[in-house]
This record gives C-alpha cells, structure tokens and sequence, in this order.
C-alpha cells in the first residue's frame, strides 16, 4: 500500500488527484471501491470530527491507496478543513434526543486531534521520550 487503511483525523479534507488511480474506500459491508480519478474533480472526504458532530449521522470515510503496479508514481493534494484548536467539538442538537443521546463525549478540536495523533503514533511518542530520558 502507499498509504495504508485510515480515517482522516479532523473535519473534512479535499482531495486534487493527479489523474492516477489507487484510492479505494471501504464501504460499510466492509468491501472496497476504486474511486476513479477524475480530471479537474475533487474528492472529498468526512473526517473523524465531523462524525463527532453529527453523533454518527455522516461518518469518517475510510479510505486507502494502493501502490500503482507500474507507470507513473501517484501525488496527491490534500487540504485538512479544520476548526480552530480550542473549537468545542461537541454532537449537535440536532443530531441527537432522548432516543439517540451523543456517542462521543465534547472535546475541543485541538485535543481531538492531539489525542488521534497519539493513538496512531504511540510507539513514536514513546520512542522520543525514551531517547530524552537517555
């Protein structure tokens, strides 16, 4: 893979492709689709927090890219939509009730994304602060 299975970490994210393919998303049957690269279009991705917000309404969009089996290397463009770091990332009203209370508790923006950082990055985290004990 060129860039293994995961969720964006923040709000949305636009995507400008270069017109290789190799992005996949993974449905929710767990099944994974190409997404054709498409001259001029962006793709745009949902993120973690936005998820939060919306109390699973829209979810995270999983995606992967895989490594082009020949030809031409794959580039691509992202920008990551975020809100401000002390934002307060909290499910909208009007996307919960008393029937459907908030799946995730309130966090700001910043610390949603230190916190996804530390989770995928751990054995980095621990590795640096290792080497500065030394």
């Amino acid at each position: 893979f060129a860039c293994g299975a995961h969720s964006d970490y923040g709000m949305i994210t636009l995507l400008l492709t270069d017109g290789n393919p190799g992005l996949q998303v993974r449905l929710n049957n767990e099944n994974w689709i190409d997404i054709p690269p498409r001259k001029g279009a962006f793709v745009v991705n949902i993120g973690d927090m936005f998820e939060r917000w919306t109390n699973g309404k829209f979810r995270s969009t999983v995606h992967r890219v895989l490594t082009p089996r020949v030809g031409n290397e794959r580039y691509s463009v992202p920008f990551f939509f975020e809100p401000d770091f002390d934002a307060l990332v909290k499910c909208l009203d009007v996307c919960c009730s008393e029937d459907n209370p908030p799946k995730f508790p309130p966090v700001t923006a910043g610390q949603h994304l230190l916190n996804m950082y530390g989770k995928t990055h751990a054995d980095f985290c621990h590795s640096a602060e290792d080497k500065s004990t030394n």
